[in-house]
């Protein structure tokens, strides 16, 4: 006999087509009408999935705070998923997935004495390839999720990167599938089509809807209607998952990420509607993760640790990365929040940054005036480094040395004062640093030039690694490698026709409007303002100024007679090209401001080869392309979109190939030999079609008169992503050198480590102190896919080393060799380290 497990349940929005505290109103209305049919009837269940709306509840009503409390400790209410909000889980950073999920199951522990067994992915735009092991080091028994699968039976097991598998449900008709209380029975039907076993989980809920006490009497008469076919009973997801569990049986194996054709026509829409979120967010994230660990490294020299204020900014980041927030897709008005949380961020976090390199640097014996800079990564360094100096009464340009050599440098700005002497100086060099530590460099009198000095022929720039040509009409470069061969061709401006909604890209007639190139409709153009090579030895700008107007005169013929009017101006562009002497990579900035409504912009690089293999960064780890995927799009006339990247993909054929780095730039597309990055989709409204949202106005998404900034880089290497070592590029993209400037007499040296890793395939993720002791977290992945011995090295004497799980709770012991640790980790492992120094 088939039993059908109905789930009551509520799905909330912290803010989505209401503002937050709309839904705050709405969700104590649902969870006290789901209280009073709680006690009401014996055999009446609900689950709810959120915590931070308890939280708030904690306060504003503390009556239905502790009835739901009894609730849950009765098992008549149960937490799903009981993070702090429910994140997009293909969007933040793997450490925003780790942190939602450890704020969450914390104050559930502590709050209502229970763990939460079930990851419950109502809503977001796919599943990541590490989720199997976030959840399961996580304490996750099972999980239930409503994207990203396709044709196939609703309970499998899912195996992730790293081997871990957990079992999983896949909502077929997403978690309303027993909303509609008089479709039960063709609900069942379709269920029915995809079950693995004799179990049917039906979600009988929807978005900030309250319960329907029906539910008691339909259950009953299905029962009484159904005997001997099928059983019907409230239940919550654990019932579902413990009775598939007992029944045993042999699952399917589903491995890797869960992105389906569906979300790859949308997902990259979303990632790409209002991007100063995404923006935004990439730079809290990274601000925040410097942060913290600069903090901790000040606290273990004696500082102290800023945690009410680390965690109240954990706690902003969390609501930036709930799932309708961090894509952009809910209205205008909720993202009044989110301006104020990164107003908040942006100053707060440099200061807590600030605040720990001084102090670190006050333990130094700088011996007299220096700069102190700094490297976050737990490898040794040579990066690009730019430092504002106070000086006082200075007549000479000043330099910097390190021991007894003078280090090359370039001088970028100076100030004087009333009297002519400096009082300002920025100045630039290549800082070669140790792992997780500093570098102590003397300010002194300028006395020597660089003995090599980047290469200037009128329009091409060349360094040791390849040489640039730039057109200075367009801006576009092409660069090649020192035997001649061209390599790409881009940073071309594409502004495409834009008639989709906030979720989805539509064009009317044609796409391409125009191209800087010149492609597209006559009437309009590009035209320069000014263009300028910043001629530097070590490191050169490239700028181009230029505009976008809608019409010139004459419209046709413009070849033969030339353009004598430009008129309606709607786009204001600065590209600037970054290229140093001794590093490989070419940086571009490219400032956007558009008054241009209902538009798509992008650009585009070509790297003259077709469908070659890509890999890309994903939250604690690297996917290969979904080749079967994207070859189907492809057949059908559908662009191959990457469903997200972090900061990093590689493209090439395994001998040579092209890095792509960015800082918040996740929507990308690979058309033929071309590469396209989404800069911004300027559309007005939420949902067109009415049905993925409401036919809600939203202005504000026009993107019209925002100064916007992108920064992104790349870099051709030979061999393949591995052993190019891409993802040590991006991470060094970045996590640029840090500085204070200092004159102390403390004993710490010039020179000095705190944590170093090797190899460098095991990225840092987080280093804390542990929330409930005097210990330090640190946490780290492996990101090449094979099995590594870790060798930790840290400043102080290890007392006791213990790996934990995601959620701080010690598992086993490892044995230190005084500061040491080495262990073997396994290919994409997530490690987590208490250590007591």
């Amino acid at each position: 006999m088939q039993t059908i497990y109905l789930v009551p349940h509520s799905h909330y929005d912290v803010a989505w087509a209401f503002t937050k505290e709309d839904y705050l109103e709405i969700t104590e209305d649902i969870l006290q009408r789901a209280v009073e049919l709680m006690k009401k009837y014996d055999d009446y269940k609900f689950s709810w999935e959120q915590i931070f709306p308890l939280k708030v509840l904690e306060q504003r009503n503390p009556k239905l705070w502790s009835d739901i409390k009894e609730m849950i400790q009765k098992g008549k209410m149960e937490i799903v998923d009981g993070q702090y909000l429910m994140p997009d889980t293909m969007l933040p950073t793997g450490e925003v997935l780790v942190r939602e999920i450890f704020f969450g199951k914390k104050y559930c522990k502590e709050k209502f004495g229970v763990d939460v067994p079930v990851a419950w992915v109502a809503d977001s735009f796919g599943m990541n390839a590490q989720l199997p092991q976030i959840y399961k080091k996580s304490g996750y028994e099972w999980v239930a999720f409503r994207r990203g699968a396709k044709e196939m039976h609703s309970e499998f097991l899912w195996r992730g990167l790293d081997g871990t598998t957990i079992l999983a449900h896949w909502m077929p008709l997403g978690y309303r599938a027993g909303f509609y209380l008089d479709k039960l029975q063709e609900r069942y039907i379709e269920l029915n089509k995809y079950a693995a076993t004799f179990h049917i989980l039906m979600p009988s809920g929807s978005g900030s809807v309250p319960p329907q006490e029906e539910v008691i009497d339909v259950v009953r008469k299905w029962n009484e209607d159904h005997r001997g076919g099928s059983q019907m009973k409230i239940a919550t997801p654990s019932e579902f998952f413990q009775a598939v569990q007992r029944e045993g049986g042999r699952l399917k194996l589903h491995e890797g990420e869960l992105y389906d054709e569906d979300l790859s026509n949308v997902f990259p829409q979303v990632c790409s509607s209002r991007m100063w979120v995404v923006l935004g967010a990439r730079k809290c994230e990274a601000l925040l993760a410097t942060s913290e660990w600069f903090a901790t490294l000040a606290w273990l020299i004696g500082g102290e640790y800023p945690q009410a204020l680390l965690n109240e900014c954990w706690e902003k980041m969390l609501f930036v990365a709930f799932h309708d927030i961090i894509t952009g897709c809910g209205v205008d008005e909720i993202y009044n929040d989110v301006r104020e949380i990164f107003s908040f961020l942006d100053e707060l976090l440099p200061k807590i940054v600030n605040d720990s390199l001084r102090f670190i640097a006050s333990k130094i014996d700088t011996q007299g005036e220096a700069v102190v800079v700094f490297n976050s990564l737990p490898w040794a360094m040579k990066n690009w480094c730019e430092v504002d100096l106070e000086l006082k009464g200075w007549g000479k340009e000043p330099g910097l040395r390190y021991g007894e050599e003078e280090v090359e440098s370039q001088v970028l700005g100076l100030e004087r004062d009333g009297e002519g002497k400096i009082s300002q100086a920025k100045l630039g060099f290549f800082a070669d640093l140790p792992p997780m530590g500093y570098k102590v460099y003397k300010v002194i009198e300028r006395s020597r030039e660089p003995e090599k000095a980047i290469e200037i022929r009128e329009h091409v720039v060349e360094n040791p690694f390849f040489t640039l040509k730039v057109d200075p009409e367009t801006g576009i470069v092409e660069v090649f490698d020192k035997e001649g061969k061209l390599l790409v061709k881009g940073n071309e401006l594409r502004i495409e026709n834009e008639i989709g909604d906030l979720y989805h890209h539509l064009h009317m007639f044609f796409e391409l409007v125009k191209s800087e190139s010149g492609e597209g409709i006559y009437y309009g153009t590009f035209k320069p303002d000014s263009f300028r090579i910043q001629h530097g030895p070590l490191k050169s700008r490239i700028v181009l100024d230029e505009g976008y107007y809608c019409l010139r005169w004459p419209y046709r013929l413009f070849e033969k007679f030339g353009t004598k009017r430009y008129e309606h101006r709607v786009l204001d562009v600065t590209k600037e090209v970054i290229v140093y002497r001794d590093l490989a990579r070419i940086e571009f900035i490219t400032k956007v401001k558009s008054m241009y409504p209902h538009m798509r912009l992008r650009v585009e690089f070509d790297t003259f080869k077709e469908r070659m293999v890509y890999f890309r960064e994903t939250q604690f780890g690297v996917v290969p392309e979904p080749t079967q995927l994207f070859a189907s799009l492809e057949k059908t006339g559908i662009p191959a979109g990457i469903p997200s990247f972090l900061s990093w993909f590689s493209y090439g054929d395994g001998t040579r190939g092209i890095t792509f780095m960015d800082k918040g730039i996740p929507a990308t597309e690979i058309r033929g030999s071309k590469v396209y990055l989404t800069l911004l989709r300027s559309v007005g409204i939420l949902s067109a079609d009415g049905d993925a949202g409401p036919l809600i106005p939203t202005p504000d998404a026009l993107e019209l008169n925002r100064d916007y900034i992108y920064e992104y880089a790349l870099r051709h290497h030979e061999g393949d992503w591995k052993q190019s070592e891409a993802y040590k590029d991006s991470q060094e993209f970045h996590h640029c050198p840090l500085y204070t400037q200092a004159n102390a007499e403390g004993n710490l040296p010039l020179e000095f480590s705190f944590l170093e890793i090797t190899p460098n395939n095991l990225i840092l993720s987080a280093l804390k102190k542990a929330e409930d002791s005097e210990e330090v977290i640190l946490r780290f992945f492996e990101t090449k896919g094979e099995e590594t011995v870790a060798e930790i090295e840290l400043f102080r004497k290890i007392e006791r080393a213990t790996v934990a799980n995601l959620l701080e709770e010690e598992e086993y012991e490892l044995k230190a060799d005084r500061n040491k640790l080495k262990f073997e980790v396994k290919p994409f492992e997530i490690v987590t380290l208490k250590l007591r120094l």
